[in-house]
């Protein structure tokens, strides 16, 4: 009997991947990777999620100066440059995660196409908050990228949606 839990588990991680993938729309493609990170740089990315080139990304953290906070204005983000080579416009999802030399989180921030997509041969950049996971940020020394990229679909009355979701 015991040989069969092994099997019995590999059924229930496949059942759960499955899900997992079916909750994706249909079409979208998915990008992670992990960099070196520098504050208040241009970090050339290199690097392609579907019809999406992920040009560079700059940290721009206005409320440090060397370990210490400051109590003026400005915000901890990430400006991440894209360009669509696609021929519809792409709804883009970004999420950076910084971490320290220990590998402990120490920012993490979330953003994506609230509108209308990027459009085919626009360039976009995209605004990564820090504004909850951050009293260590200035501590990081690499950063996780990941990038989920979903085609719009034509509307029949000539706009575009989104592609349903399977599931």
């Amino acid at each position: 009997m015991k040989r069969l839990r092994p099997v019995k588990r590999l059924g229930l991680a496949s059942v759960l991947l499955l899900a997992l993938f079916a909750t994706l729309p249909l079409g979208a493609e998915y990008f992670c990777q992990r960099y070196d990170f520098s504050a208040e740089k241009w970090i050339r990315l290199n690097a392609k999620v579907g019809s999406l080139e992920l040009l560079d990304v700059q940290f721009e953290f206005p409320s440090y100066v060397g370990p210490r906070k400051l109590g003026i204005k400005g915000r901890d983000q990430a400006t991440l440059n894209l360009k669509n080579y696609g021929e519809v416009r792409t709804r883009v999802q970004v999420a950076i995660a910084l971490f320290d030399a220990e590998g402990n989180l120490v920012g993490c921030g979330t953003t994506g196409t609230k509108v209308a997509g990027t459009k085919p041969g626009g360039t976009e950049g995209y605004y990564v908050s820090f504004d909850y996971v951050n009293s260590r940020i200035q501590t990081a020394k690499t950063f996780y990228l990941t990038v989920e990229s979903i085609p719009d679909v034509p509307d029949v009355g000539g706009g575009t949606k989104a592609p349903p979701t399977t599931g």
